[in-house]
């Protein structure tokens, strides 16, 4: 087709005009919802109290239906406490603009670089409250790393709710607060033993590690009780592991295949284990399931949701693709949702400590084997962000190190927004053009337990359906 634009067709025009005009804009990019952050209650952390703070949960007192002999008095009884911990850490990150760049620059590089840095504030502190989330609906759970014959070290997966106990009626042990494994407080496991080609019960005494502090991903458990034999990926879960609902059935995630898609009845089953446990709804009276756009695509083939649907053909279900409410809960589409493009090492199905999230992505823990989707389910108090007031933060150098409202101060600009500090710091370089801009976040999200009511699960208002992708 023949170009019949002048600046085309005429040497002489198109030497005297731009070519190839750069647009002045920078376009946004796509940016996810940001939606787990918002089931963490914010909590206040009070000011010169220290970095790490205990909290204490109770339980019930057991029912005593045996009546009274005559003439006696009842016996004195108590109940069971527990006790979770918090410790407050720094968050941050930055970007240096150079501002005779941002003066040239044919678009305004300053205020796109503040407004990447407060999505990226957003995005990072939404997947910190995720990875907590879903590492504590799948805790106590994980497998054999490598083929082992008559071990006390079992090398792990995961170390995930492999190293902390609590054991409230063995005396010497940590009997109110989940404290480290060791002779005196171990955790009471299942393995399942390849030579006797059935489960074994051990305790673990101890844990190491690959890298050191993080007690997330892979290591190894010291049991004691005698030796054992395992597979590869032999399954290996806690006494008070999650409780976890895997389509298909099985004791890990090698046993879901790629056609085990989720359905009206795991969600019943979810729902249902929720009310068994006696756990509270949100305060809008209903649970939360956070799941991705094709963990719902594969639920509208549910034949029951079919049924269900068939006499509303306009319903907003299929107007709008969403499931809203149902079964006593408010549906949130999340593409933030764990899979190999949202989590760290993902991609090639490795941990890193970068993103502790624990569960793996992949059915046999390489990339080769089917991938997994999870839906997690929360209820009211699961999860608590504890920040610190950084108004209570005034350093050496004077105001410099003072956060307040948002004002303008002889240093630069200071805003506080959600709780998360943003810096525009004057420039203090030697030719005063270099100013950073700098997000700040001084907290942490503290997951309580509920191991002292109900079963043995120490998590109990989080879990996770996990299932195939069709």
């Amino acid at each position: 087709m023949p170009d019949f634009s002048i600046i085309t067709q005429s040497d002489q025009v198109r030497a005297i005009v731009q070519e190839n005009l750069l647009e002045r804009a920078l376009h946004d990019g796509l940016f996810p919802r940001v939606l787990f952050r918002g089931e963490a209650t914010p909590q206040l952390w009070p000011a010169n109290v220290g970095d790490t703070a205990i909290f204490s949960g109770v339980g019930l007192m057991a029912p005593r239906l045996r009546p009274l002999r005559p003439g006696t008095d009842p016996d004195p009884h108590t109940y069971p406490v527990e006790q979770w911990q918090s410790t407050i850490q720094q968050y941050a990150d930055s970007i240096d603009v150079d501002m005779p760049t941002s003066m040239v620059a044919i678009a305004n590089l300053f205020l796109r670089n503040a407004q990447q840095l407060g999505l990226g504030a957003a995005m990072t502190l939404n997947r910190a409250v995720r990875d907590r989330m879903y590492n504590a609906a799948e805790s106590g759970w994980t497998v054999a790393d490598g083929a082992q014959a008559a071990v006390t070290t079992v090398r792990v997966k995961r170390l995930n709710g492999f190293t902390t106990a609590r054991n409230p009626t063995t005396a010497g042990a940590s009997q109110v607060r989940f404290s480290a494994v060791s002779s005196s407080n171990p955790l009471t496991v299942s393995i399942y033993d390849s030579g006797l080609g059935a489960y074994v019960t051990r305790q673990v005494v101890a844990f190491a590690s690959d890298n050191p502090g993080d007690e997330i991903g892979p290591g190894t458990i010291t049991i004691t009780g005698g030796a054992v034999t395992v597979a590869d990926r032999g399954a290996i879960y806690s006494i008070d592991r999650s409780y976890i609902i895997r389509v298909g059935g099985g004791d890990k995630v090698d046993d879901i295949g790629a056609s085990d898609i989720p359905t009206l009845s795991n969600i019943q089953t979810a729902v249902a284990r929720f009310w068994q446990m006696n756990v509270p709804e949100h305060s809008d009276g209903r649970f939360h399931a956070h799941l991705s756009p094709l963990s719902q695509s594969l639920l509208f083939n549910d034949t029951r949701f079919g049924v269900l649907m068939t006499s509303l053909p306009d319903y907003y279900a299929y107007r709008q693709f969403a499931l809203g409410e149902m079964l006593n809960t408010v549906f949130f589409r999340n593409s933030e949702c764990p899979a190999p493009e949202t989590v760290y090492g993902g991609t090639t199905a490795t941990y890193s400590v970068d993103d502790p999230f624990a569960p793996e992505l992949y059915n046999n823990g390489t990339t080769s084997g089917a991938k997994l989707q999870r839906i997690l389910f929360s209820a009211q108090g699961g999860i608590f962000e504890y920040y610190a007031d950084l108004m209570n933060l005034i350093s050496d150098a004077g105001l410099n190190g003072k956060v307040a409202d948002p004002r303008i101060t002889n240093n630069g600009i200071e805003v506080m927004s959600d709780r998360i500090q943003l810096v525009i710091r004057a420039p203090m370089n030697r030719t005063q053009d270099k100013v950073s801009i700098t997000w700040r976040f001084i907290g942490d999200w503290a997951l309580r337990t509920d191991a002292a009511t109900g079963d043995a699960a120490r998590y109990k208002r989080f879990l996770s359906i996990v299932h195939g992708e069709g």
